[in-house]
């Protein structure tokens, strides 16, 4: 019996170590897989949060800045019915069409606001096509708003330019001319009447 007993001892037990060895070896091994992975997710969602902070919008605080193109310089003279304004607005969120105006003013009060029209990059145009409709020899003040795309919507004024509108209301010079040889013809011509019938009073 004792024989019999080792004989299975000796069969028996070392299966059963290798059995308990191998049942125990794959939870361990697929611990350590799934540690491993838990690693590199983690690293994935530290990288996304860079990725996110990042494209994330920042907190711009800078204020719309602002170039005139034309007129370039102050007191600018106004001697035609149609001129046009352009203005370079720098920003890092340029505005979009419908945030950036134009006022004109005189002395006292605001004459009209208008959109400017975006010409491309950072110029910005508005025609000014009714300054005869406008008391002439003035001196008006134009200054441009602009707000940018940011999340805060940062806005500013530009500096006042000042010009002055001077059309000519007189006729054209080539009918001021035209008008003189008209003048002088007539005369000329009643003068050599009334020489003519002076002589003939005389005679």
């Amino acid at each position: 019996m004792k024989i019999v007993y080792k004989e299975f001892k000796k069969a028996v037990i070392p299966k059963l170590f290798i059995f308990i060895t191998l049942f125990l070896t794959i939870p361990i091994a697929h611990f350590y897989n799934n540690l491993g992975n838990l690693t590199e997710i983690e690293n994935n969602l530290d990288n996304n949060e860079v990725l996110i902070f990042t494209q994330a919008p920042y907190n711009d605080t800078t204020v719309p800045s602002f170039t005139f193109i034309q007129p370039s310089d102050n007191i600018t003279i106004i001697n035609r019915n149609s001129y046009t304004f352009i203005v370079n607005i720098s920003d890092d969120n340029l505005p979009s069409y419908g945030n950036v105006t134009i006022q004109i003013s005189n002395h006292t009060n605001v004459l009209f606001n208008a959109l400017m029209n975006h010409e491309g990059g950072n110029q910005w145009s508005f025609n000014w096509n009714n300054i005869s409709l406008y008391p002439n020899y003035n001196i008006y003040k134009i200054k441009v708003w602009a707000k940018d795309s940011s999340p805060n919507e940062n806005y500013s004024w530009s500096v006042y330019f000042y010009l002055t509108v001077s059309i000519s209301t007189g006729p054209p010079i080539l009918n001021v001319v035209l008008y003189i040889i008209a003048v002088s013809f007539i005369f000329a011509a009643v003068m050599v009447y009334i020489n003519k019938k002076w002589r003939y009073r005389a005679s």
